[in-house]
């Protein structure tokens, strides 16, 4: 991580000591504060647009190279861009677009926006699943239980991650919905008993 000393970007030491905890305001202070960090963090991702459109492509190297290598300091930076985002999707106003579709879109379009004019998006597929991994696990396993259909991604991280032991067996299901070649007898839960 970046010194917290350093120049001011979007926020000054004073901000970046404030939101750690090494300043205590007043609340009036701390009122303004808050609102000149939102207002600057604000106009900040609006800069982006000059930066992605107008910012000269030697200069956009130079930034990202240390020394003749990529800059892994500023790489790390990146994630915690990526980090904000993700949580600005989850704090939006309910429009009917969950966290994951919003969060999709805009890395979606931003990576159309960062292609020169000659290149375009020929494919963008993000699986993104997150949440604790024992709730996950449970619920793929409630859904293979209870027989609701798993999405493919489902399906691919629950054999991934070994959540089946040879007790799950798969076949493919006939018209009557029943597995193939099996007897209906044998397909009876301990419920049916």
């Amino acid at each position: 991580m970046p010194r917290a000393d350093r120049q001011r970007g979007i926020l000054t030491t004073d901000d970046r000591d404030y939101l750690t905890g090494r300043k205590n305001l007043q609340p009036d202070s701390e009122r303004n504060t808050r609102k000149r960090i939102r207002d600057r963090t604000r106009n900040g991702v609006y800069d982006f647009e000059y930066l992605t459109a107008e910012l000269e492509s030697r200069d956009v190297t130079q930034l990202v190279t240390d020394a003749d290598e990529p800059n892994d300091e500023l790489f790390d930076a990146a994630e915690d861009v990526i980090a904000f985002v993700f949580r600005m999707c989850a704090h939006a106003p309910d429009t009917g677009q969950s966290t994951d579709d919003r969060f999709r879109e805009l890395l979606r379009n931003g990576i159309e926006k960062g292609l020169d004019e000659r290149h375009e998006v020929l494919d963008f597929n993000l699986d993104l699943q997150y949440g604790l991994p024992r709730e996950q696990r449970e619920r793929l396993l409630r859904k293979v239980r209870e027989g609701e259909d798993l999405t493919l991604p489902e399906l691919r991280e629950a054999l991934e991650n070994e959540y089946f032991d040879d007790s799950y067996r798969f076949r493919p299901l006939d018209n009557d919905g029943l597995p193939k070649n099996v007897d209906p007898k044998d397909v009876l839960s301990h419920d049916d008993l």
